[in-house]
């Protein structure tokens, strides 16, 4: 159970968050696990979840496929297939937009990954649990996207989870037979308005999130 600070954030900190997640993981996965961030926004969490549970740490690198008006209908992974919201029936005419969608995301996480992982591939899963973490789930897909990524790689277990989630995002994960831990989820599909108590600055949080990772190569 998360109680909230007393300026109104579910968690102090995204350290804090992480800490606290970790505590929930240990219970439900073994060692030795590997504890992967989802870029940007789960990279702080998934670190301070991993020291918690006394797991490996990497990032794993993903781009939401936003299309127009429509916003987000999906997410690609690393260098994996994009998975697709499968509510979203584009039209014929729309294909174009779509492959153009995918193709800008696949461009941004050529980018991201010099900038979390530099040179270095995706560390081994080979004989680890993976649980994939991301800071406040308001869409599922990036979580997916990971989820089917690292899939392929055969780890014998792969378990996702998020410091904050809406209820939307946990019926939808789990709606695909994956295993969700959560320890705070809120009813407003736009998320909780303060999740963590330190600044929420995007810009601050994806530098922060950069050092992380790269000290973790």
């Amino acid at each position: 159970m998360v109680t909230g600070t007393p300026d109104g954030a579910l968690y102090p900190s995204r350290s804090g968050a992480g800490a606290a997640l970790g505590g929930q993981l240990v219970k439900r996965t073994s060692l030795p696990a590997l504890v992967l961030g989802v870029t940007p926004n789960g990279v702080e969490v998934a670190a301070n979840a991993a020291k918690a549970m006394g797991g490996s740490f990497d990032v794993i690198v993903v781009a939401h496929v936003r299309v127009g008006d429509l916003g987000i209908v999906g997410a690609v992974a690393e260098d994996h297939a994009a998975v697709l919201d499968g509510d979203f029936q584009p039209r014929f005419g729309m294909m174009d937009y779509l492959d153009e969608a995918i193709d800008k995301a696949r461009r941004a996480i050529k980018t991201e990954r010099l900038l979390f992982r530099g040179q270095r591939p995706l560390r081994s899963v080979e004989g680890m649990n993976v649980i994939l973490v991301d800071g406040q789930a308001t869409s599922p897909w990036k979580l997916l996207a990971a989820a089917d990524a690292v899939g392929e790689m055969h780890p014998p277990r792969v378990l996702l989870s998020a410091a904050v989630a809406t209820i939307d995002v946990q019926n939808r994960i789990r709606a695909r037979r994956y295993e969700f831990v959560c320890p705070a989820v809120v009813t407003d599909p736009g998320g909780h308005p303060k999740p963590f108590g330190d600044p929420q600055d995007p810009s601050a949080e994806r530098l922060r999130s950069i050092v992380v990772a790269r000290e973790a190569a």
